[in-house]
Order: C-alpha cells, then structure tokens, then sequence
C-alpha cells in the first residue's frame, strides 16, 4: 500500500472539516481512501458504525467460490463474520460439500472475530461493547460475559484466555484507540500511544506473556506503525524494523512470532511475519496471499493453518502456514455473501502464542 499522500491527507482535512460541520457520512468504510483501498478518514467523526473495507471496493452480485472446496477433515471449528451481517457463523468438521454453519451468536457492524487458546469466542461488537461466548464449545456454552467499551468503536480483540486474563481491544474509532477490557471487571483501561500517536487501528494481537501489539497508522496518518505495550500496560512503544507499508490484522503463531497482514486493498496482501517487536522486529518473511487479498486472519490451535477473510469473494481462505511459507489450501462460502462484507475469521481455538 501506498503510504499518504499529500493530496490524500487534503481531502481527509476537508472530510474531517465536513464532520465537524454536521454533516451525515451516511456508512462508510474508515480506511483511508487511495486508489488501492486504503482508509477514509472522514468517519473519525462518524455516528454509526464503520467497517474497514469500503463498501464501495466490494463486488457487486454474487461471486463464485474461488479456488478449491474444503476437504472434509478440514472444518473443525472456524469462526467467520460479515460487517453487514447479524451474526457469526461458527463451522464445523464433515463439511466437504460446503455445508452451513453448525451455529450462529449475534453480531453485527462487526470487522473481526477472535477466539483464545481454550476456545472462547471474542467478539468486538462494534459499540455494543466486547462480548465473551465461553468455550470450547462451538458457539460458546452458558451465558455470554458482555464487557463495556466506552473508548470508542470496537473492531478487534485478542487475549489468551477472556474470561480470565486481559483481553486487548482495537478501537477503530477512537478516543481511547487501544485499551485493555476484563471480564471479571466488565470494563476496559485505556493504553498510551507511543511517541508517534495512532490515527486508526486496524488489528491488535497478545502473546502468551500477556505482551500486546497494535498494528495502525500513527497519529499524522503519514505511515503505518506497529506499537508494543510490554504486559498489555501503560505506555507502548513503536516497533523498529516494521517494514509494513499497509495495515491490517496482528496474530502470534506457536513460536511467539508477530504475524501481520500487510494489506494493499485490490491490489493484495502479503502476510510478513517478525520475531521479536519487543520492540525490535527482525523480518522472518513475507509471503503473499496468493488466492484473494484479505485484511484479517488468524492462525489455528496447531500451527499449521491460517484462515483469511477473502471479502472481495464474500469466502473464507485456509493456507497452510509456517512462520516461513504460506500455501493456498481451500475455501468455503456457504452462508457468506460478497455484500455482506466477509472480513473477521478465527479458528478455535486459537494459536497457542
């Protein structure tokens, strides 16, 4: 991805001039717009709801499923959720004919899903807060632990265990643009910014230190900046040797690498993974999404596999994954649509960190 222009940040100044003014944006994206899909900065201001991807980039009409069906061993407990949808779809094993969801929770202006290492499922519920579905159970299993989040938008989450320990939260919309939520307090503390500031969030993700990182632009919107809070606290710093030029979604695979989607909109995704960003990053690789661009992912229990929200398709993308290569595995689409805005994936449980 390009990083912003100086005609770009013009029209984000005017967009934000216009918010400030009343006027109604109607919904929108909040990813600063260039001609490869990067953000609209006019929704800082925005009363509802913002999805990551605009919706003006989505196809319109149905769209085929784009490479291979999955196999049948291979739909062991998937999560996926659409922005314009009003659930989350939880999948199963057995599913070599592309078959249904096996359950569903509500959800709706959600960006991304998450699930943590005993198979809770987090799900950012925009500004109805962060809410828990006890696991493993697909679906979860008892009542759902609703956490408040009034720092803003909330878009992504990540944690080890929910229910727990603390969760990280990613505020797409700020004030409080990343911040730390308990359930056991049902509330969430704000994180200190780096030196650099953050502008808008794209993804967050936790380690099994209970360290945390924030993938984002920096406060001037003038480049994409990864920020590490050491044990989820107090002040973050920007990583050095992060070489993302587009943001996107943050996962920690079973060796305690940073993965990371370098997102190009249209044009693509790499996935770059980094060891260390304690705070210096040390690049382990950069391989591309071969089969669709996606701007969210995560990696499942064992280590080997990573699902992507393929949104241009309305599908779900499962590559087989080391923290050296990524290959293109299969896909599915049922119960998912390119007009519902398919971004927010998670396997469950979720990588051991």
């Amino acid at each position: 991805m390009r990083l912003l222009s100086a005609a770009v940040c013009t029209t984000v100044a005017a967009a934000l001039l216009a918010s400030c003014s009343g006027g109604n944006m109607g919904t929108t994206s909040s990813v600063p717009g260039t001609a490869s899909g990067a953000s609209k900065v006019q929704a800082l201001h925005h009363a509802g709801a913002v999805s990551i991807i605009p919706k003006s980039a989505l196809p319109k009409g149905p769209q085929k499923l784009k490479g291979r069906q999955a196999p049948q061993a291979e739909m062991k407990g998937i999560y996926a959720a659409q922005f314009f949808g009003s659930t989350v779809n939880g999948y199963t094993k057995n599913n070599s004919g592309n078959g249904a969801a096996i359950c569903t929770v509500p959800g709706s202006s959600v960006n991304n899903v998450a699930t943590d290492t005993v198979g809770n499922l987090i799900v950012p519920d925009a500004f109805s807060g962060v809410v828990v579905y006890p696991g493993p159970t697909m679906c979860g299993s008892g009542s759902p632990t609703t956490i408040s989040d009034t720092y803003g938008q909330a878009s992504d989450a990540a944690s080890v265990n929910a229910l727990t320990g603390p969760i990280v939260v990613g505020n797409i919309l700020g004030p409080g643009y990343v911040v730390n939520c308990s359930a056991s307090s049902l509330s969430c503390t704000q994180l200190t910014p780096s030196s650099q500031g953050i502008g808008e969030v794209a993804g967050v993700g936790m380690d099994a230190a209970g360290d945390c990182w924030a993938d984002s632009y920096n406060a001037a919107f003038t480049a994409v900046i990864l920020t590490y809070w050491a044990g989820c606290t107090g002040t973050g710093t920007a990583a050095t040797g992060f070489l993302n030029t587009g943001y996107g979604g943050v996962d920690v695979d079973n060796k305690g690498n940073v993965v990371t989607f370098n997102w190009h909109g249209s044009a693509g995704t790499d996935l770059w993974v980094y060891s260390g960003c304690n705070p210096a990053c040390t690049s382990v690789s950069d391989n591309s999404l071969t089969n669709n661009t996606a701007i969210f992912g995560h990696i499942g229990k064992h280590g080997q596999r990573l699902v992507a929200g393929a949104y241009l398709k309305g599908q779900e993308d499962i590559y087989q994954y080391s923290p050296t290569t990524l290959t293109y595995y299969y896909s599915f689409n049922n119960g998912l649509s390119v007009t519902g805005d398919t971004e927010g994936v998670a396997y469950s449980p979720s990588s051991k960190k």
